[in-house]
């Protein structure tokens, strides 16, 4: 008891010492950035670890990734990516590695996939924040980071298992820091050395264009506001190449030393010359295709661009000798030798838009910050908007998800319509007060909490619609001298079982192929869609016996075919689970 009585004091002073650093924290404008950004960097966090933890099968190219590691830990070798077995140049090495890094650390699976990349994108947000704080204030760093950090595209990528979102950090980090070399010319050589390290990191992440962009994108800067004359040659430009090089040439030539000179013409010509001049990835789409895939992907923050635009325009009016002029001049190069670049190639994909994501977003926040200071009237609409719009959706969650969560509880259900309805009305809230700023900073909050929500309620749901998930156990029980067919209907999951199951699918392609495969005197598995059963011999489905039944999904899902189909989901096509025993 006395222990208990002389601990409490101590208990009460300990707390007093926190809330007084706390107080002086905050009264300080440095200590409110780092509360308000540590707070944003909190939010992010749980919405996108909670996306890549829910989400059980991979998406776009992360198996690629994913499973390239996997066989190199297998191979023991961390050298050549491997893909079937088979050495596979699709990138530079690095973000293998931080991928072999995750699996050592957490094992391997979906989640420690992702791992890198939730880290190098909250890493970015952060990274956005103290840019913006340098470029134009605390208060458009603050709201830098709720920009970057709650753009659709952006949220999209931060949990997938690709490159992408470490190309964006380092590239980001180059231009960050070499913009800080020309204004610090105490720190000007370290500050140009640790961005050459940068741009060395993002060529080993995906190739020449971690160089090239930034380098002309600094070039164009340099030539338009005349401060060639701060670089040196021989104490910047020639130690910087030499770091340049430091940074990617040994793996490149371990990799040589192990598959030959085929290796780097593949990685050099293939993947990166024909990729932009499209022999090999034309993807058909127009000029104007990547400024596009930039508003969309920015949303709902792009509508605030072409008024950055239009603030940057009257920066411009007052010549480059000034230093605000300057400051929305590299943003804006920054942003347009990469849309530009990506414009011409015919190899056009919307996420090669990521790495100008950060300098359009210190652009936005700088026109935001500004006109909710003065109470702009299209901030203030934007903002009665956004709030109607996420109060709409969330009332009509109310009447919709009941119908797709048919039978259960109103907890399983219920956090997705209040991450629309309370922040919506904290919105109007700050609107009628006129703290416009405190309502977009919600509007950053409400979307961190949907994504969250749909993370934990929607993924968990959409799973359990996945039969070929419920047939992975299956798959992993089959003894080493089993086989397992997948039927082409069902390529796309043939990488996802590999990876799940270390056991890679033969492709069937015809239901004689189906009926030949399960002849097999070995223990043997199909997965086949029902509809294409039925297209099989009679002898043969006698012969065969049916494991499992279930609904599937045949199409790629979204937002609206997943509402309007609800319970129903998947129960017109049944996938089946075949054995020859």
């Amino acid at each position: 008891m006395s222990v208990k009585l002389s601990a409490k004091p101590r208990l009460r002073q300990t707390g007093e010492v926190i809330s007084a650093a706390y107080k002086k924290l905050r009264a300080e404008e440095s200590g409110k950035f780092a509360i308000v950004v540590s707070g944003m960097l909190f939010l992010a966090a749980v919405a996108y670890l909670s996306l890549a933890y829910n989400w059980p099968k991979f998406s776009r190219a992360e198996v690629f990734f994913a499973e390239c590691v996997r066989e190199m830990f297998q191979a023991d070798n961390l050298v050549t990516p491997l893909y079937h077995g088979t050495p596979f140049f699709d990138k530079p090495i690095l973000a293998y590695w931080f991928i072999a890094a995750s699996y050592k650390l957490a094992g391997i699976s979906h989640f420690a996939a992702r791992i890198p990349s939730v880290l190098t994108a909250l890493l970015t947000v952060l990274l956005t924040a103290v840019a913006g704080r340098n470029f134009f204030g605390p208060r458009a760093g603050t709201l830098a980071a709720a920009v970057l950090g709650s753009s659709l595209m952006f949220i999209s990528f931060s949990n997938l298992c690709m490159s992408d979102m470490n190309l964006v950090f380092f590239d980001s980090l180059s231009l960050t820091l070499l913009y800080a070399a020309l204004q610090n010319e105490k720190r000007r050589s370290i500050l140009f050395y640790t961005g050459a390290l940068s741009m060395g990191l993002a060529f080993l992440t995906k190739g020449p264009v971690g160089i090239v962009l930034p380098a002309v994108a600094y070039a164009a800067y340099l030539s338009i506001s005349k401060e060639w004359h701060k670089l040196k040659f021989g104490a910047h430009i020639l130690p910087c190449a030499l770091i340049l090089l430091g940074a990617g040439v040994p793996w490149f030539m371990a990799a040589y030393r192990q598959n030959g000179a085929g290796a780097l013409s593949y990685f050099f010509i293939h993947e990166n010359l024909e990729r932009f001049a499209g022999s090999t990835y034309d993807t058909h789409r127009p000029i104007w295709f990547m400024l596009v895939s930039l508003f969309s992907g920015m949303l709902p923050w792009s509508i605030f661009l072409p008024f950055a635009a239009k603030d940057s325009l009257k920066a411009f009016k007052a010549g480059f000798a000034d230093e605000d002029a300057r400051k929305h001049l590299y943003l804006w190069l920054w942003t347009a030798v990469v849309i530009g670049f990506f414009s011409v190639s015919r190899g056009k994909i919307d996420y090669y838009a990521l790495p100008v994501y950060p300098a359009v977003a210190i652009l936005i926040s700088n026109y935001l910050s500004r006109s909710c200071d003065s109470s702009g009237k299209f901030v203030a609409f934007a903002a009665y908007l956004s709030s109607t719009l996420l109060l709409f959706a969330g009332l009509a969650s109310f009447f919709v998800l009941p119908g797709v969560f048919v039978g259960q509880s109103p907890e399983s259900w219920l956090a997705l319509p209040l991450s629309l309805c309370l922040p919506a009305l904290a919105m109007f809230y700050f609107c009628i007060q006129k703290q416009l700023r405190k309502c977009y900073k919600m509007l950053f909050i409400s979307i961190c909490m949907i994504a969250t929500a749909f993370a934990w309620q929607f993924y968990p749901w959409i799973s359990s619609k996945q039969a070929v998930l419920k047939y992975i156990p299956y798959i992993r029980n089959l003894g080493p001298e089993s086989r397992i067919g997948v039927y082409t209907s069902l390529q796309n999951w043939i990488d996802e079982i590999t990876f799940q199951t270390n056991t890679e699918p033969m492709k069937i392609e015809s239901p004689a192929m189906a009926e030949q495969f399960l002849k097999a005197k070995s223990p043997t598995l199909l997965l086949i869609q029902e509809s294409e059963y039925a297209q099989m011999s009679p002898a043969a489905r006698s012969r065969s016996r049916v494991l499992a039944s279930n609904p599937f999904i045949p199409r790629s899902l979204n937002p609206v075919y997943l509402l309007s189909k609800g319970e129903k989901l998947g129960e017109k096509t049944k996938l089946l689970l075949l054995s020859n025993q």
